[in-house]
């Protein structure tokens, strides 16, 4: 007899499931303890249809497996043959399998491909065991697969494999074919559209859109808050009449019970007008709906200004934001935890954000401090090995809608923060998509057919997905000059500053930050480096119709341009020269810079003539040098005459002009001669 220990991600302080003690393919008994509550009792026995693993998620999260894919139809004989086979392969993968500690999260992955298979199995009148055993069957199925399945099913054949048919009780098909399997994933993830970024104006709407949704609740939240502090204080406050009576009747109050009802209130506290606005049922219902709006509406752009993914959004705990101060200037540190290749397990990480991240937080946390006012708790620091205080709590602790959240004793639910669940929401942020949009992306990748796609058309509202905000981030936060856009420039200036500061190549912050976190933002920030500076290069330099000067812009003329007129750009060539390091390309004042090594004419001021000097890697922009000499003459006209300073600025500004004049004489001898 073989004893096999649950290969389960548990968090600190989780009572274990049983061990298994058998030998061959006989499954455990009916009563075999699953999964324990965190008091000891049994949450889930092997026979159940359900299994309980809410225990065992880092937050307490409800979660569970359900093996009865066919949901609520009247089950039959086959479908509940076909459940037990889906038990005892889940089972398989948690305890007799090798490998690290399995996550919830990747258990439910499983059995949703699973479920797939058992929905062929019934079609088909055969068993798992059936199809994982015969290559023309599971080539068939493949074909009913969506591309994500594909994928698990041949990592958990994998695995059957490596047990043997002595400990499952099946035979599987050969490596030859689960190699087949597998090619046909890295097919469909070549084939899978990538998330596209979000083109700038769309981006910059979205991002106002947000801030205003904030500024529009902080205007009110004192009034709001109170409110829902009032109505959650007492159980008549705010319903109905008929309601107030009901419940006046269950308490064995006969009379003097009469409160205000919600519409009394909302007058009372001035905020029909917010309601309205923003479409909130005037009940309790809405007064919830609307603490909810407001977390999503912060978590999004808490996510804006720092690039995290949703479950690290969403997990932060209530104590999470950290002000340090370096060289005189305030920064602002998110600390919060990670699962991402860590078998589940809570891993803590750090973020650098922004001013507008931090206020986010604040927001949040004030809307957090109602509710834990209203239970009874007093939020400190978290710890999710003993207790745990999340920022965005989830608002069904209060006692407003009939369904309320129970405490725990481990800490706090946060809230279910599903964008596709706010469609009032979503009406208010998602810009329309134009024109110019469709042509922005048409340039980041001109080698995707955008138009093609359903929901890339002109008028149609842009369908935001929270992971177009990371690779947005990541894209435009950087110094290459892909932002064009005026507003958006502004928006990102101060995140721009903190990620180059923190998560630069060779930054001393970057490795506590990133450290050996291969999914850290911080990362991705720096894989697209090169891909932003050569997008911004392709742009400002190759496909630019302004008029060009430097050394740079003199080599491309010579080697670029072809006999046409017309430069010959290889999109995907330049971007593998960049992320080599053979080419760079950063925003200048007078335009841009290709130098790949340190420059030895480190500007001392705003703005460092010496480039013009000849100097080779120079890509000088003949709009953008007029700007400089409006702004260098403002300078010059405000200074004394007879100071030093004014000879020195004069004299750039002589520079300057001389450079214009010798652009533009240029231009209109090329001009003439073309004619």
């Amino acid at each position: 007899m073989v004893t096999f220990a649950p290969r389960l991600a548990l968090p600190h302080g989780a009572a274990a499931p049983d061990s298994f003690r058998g030998d061959g393919a006989t499954p455990p008994h009916d009563r075999f303890v699953i999964s324990r509550m965190r008091d000891q009792r049994e949450a889930s026995y092997y026979r159940d249809a359900i299994w309980d693993f809410t225990a065992y998620t880092p937050e307490g999260m409800p979660a569970r497996l359900y093996f009865e894919y066919w949901g609520t139809e009247q089950a039959t004989g086959k479908r509940l043959e076909l459940a037990r086979e889906l038990r005892w392969i889940v089972f398989l993968l948690a305890w007799k399998a090798h490998g690290r500690p399995l996550s919830f999260s990747t258990l439910l992955r499983y059995l949703w491909g699973l479920r797939f298979v058992a929905r062929y199995c019934e079609n088909a009148g055969c068993s798992i065991g059936d199809v994982f055993a015969d290559p023309i069957r599971l080539i068939e199925l493949v074909g009913e697969l969506p591309g994500g399945a594909i994928g698990i099913i041949s990592t958990i054949l994998k695995v059957l494999r490596s047990l043997g048919a002595s400990e499952t009780g099946w035979s599987v098909v050969d490596k030859k074919t689960i190699q087949t399997l597998r090619g046909y994933r890295e097919n469909y993830r070549k084939a899978l559209l990538q998330h596209p970024p979000l083109p700038t104006r769309v981006y910059s709407s979205l991002i106002s859109n947000l801030a205003r949704e904030l500024d529009e609740f902080e205007a009110i939240a004192d009034r709001y808050l109170a409110l829902v502090r009032i109505v959650a204080s007492d159980p008549m406050m705010g319903r109905g009449e008929i309601q107030q009576f009901k419940i006046a009747r269950r308490l064995g109050i006969k009379r003097g019970y009469q409160r205000p009802t919600f519409d009394q209130l909302l007058s009372e506290y001035n905020l029909d007008a917010y309601f309205a606005a923003k479409g909130l049922l005037r009940s309790c219902v809405g007064l919830v709906s609307g603490l909810s709006e407001v977390q999503m509406s912060a978590k999004l752009l808490l996510q804006v200004f720092s690039g995290m993914r949703d479950d690290e959004a969403i997990s932060l705990p209530h104590d999470c934001l950290r002000e340090v101060t370096n060289d005189g200037r305030l920064h602002f540190i998110l600390t919060g935890r990670t699962t991402k290749l860590h078998g589940g397990r809570v891993k803590q990480t750090e973020w650098i954000t922004s001013r507008d991240g931090a206020r986010a937080v604040r927001i949040s946390q004030r809307v957090a401090d109602a509710i834990y006012g209203v239970i009874g708790a007093t939020p400190g620091p978290s710890d999710w090995r003993t207790r745990y205080f999340p920022l965005f709590i989830s608002p069904t602790y209060l006692p407003l809608t009939g369904n309320t959240t129970k405490t725990q004793p481990h800490g706090y639910r946060p809230s279910r923060l599903i964008f596709a669940k706010f469609p009032e929401l979503r009406a208010r942020l998602e810009p329309l998509i134009e024109e110019k949009d469709i042509q922005e992306l048409e340039q980041i990748d001109p080698h995707r057919a955008w138009r093609s796609e359903s929901w890339c058309k002109a008028g149609a509202a842009w369908f935001l997905k929270s992971h177009q905000l990371r690779r947005s981030l990541a894209l435009y936060a950087q110094r290459s000059g892909l932002v064009s856009l005026p507003s958006l420039r502004r928006q990102l200036h101060h995140i721009t500053e903190e990620m180059s500061r923190y998560y630069a190549r060779g930054s001393a912050f970057a490795k506590n930050f990133i450290g050996d976190d291969k999914q850290h933002f911080g990362n991705e920030w720096q894989d697209t480096q090169p891909v932003s500076a050569a997008l911004s290069y392709i742009a400002n330099v190759l496909l630019s119709d302004d008029v060009l000067f430097g050394g740079h812009a003199n080599w491309m003329e010579h080697r670029l341009r072809g006999n046409d007129g017309v430069v010959a750009v290889d999109r995907a060539a330049t971007i593998r020269r960049f992320r080599k390091g053979e080419l760079s390309y950063r925003e200048t004042f007078l335009g841009g810079c290709t130098n790949t090594e340190e420059c030895n004419q480190i500007a001392l001021k705003w703005l460092d003539v010496d480039c013009l000097a000849g100097c080779r890697n120079m890509v000088g922009n003949l709009t953008k040098l007029n700007r400089v000499i409006a702004a260098q003459t403002r300078l010059v006209e405000s200074l004394d005459s007879n100071s030093v300073e004014f000879k020195a600025e004069k004299a750039d500004l002589d520079v300057l002009v001389a450079t214009r004049n010798k652009v533009v004489g240029q231009t209109q001898t090329g001009s003439e001669a073309a004619l």
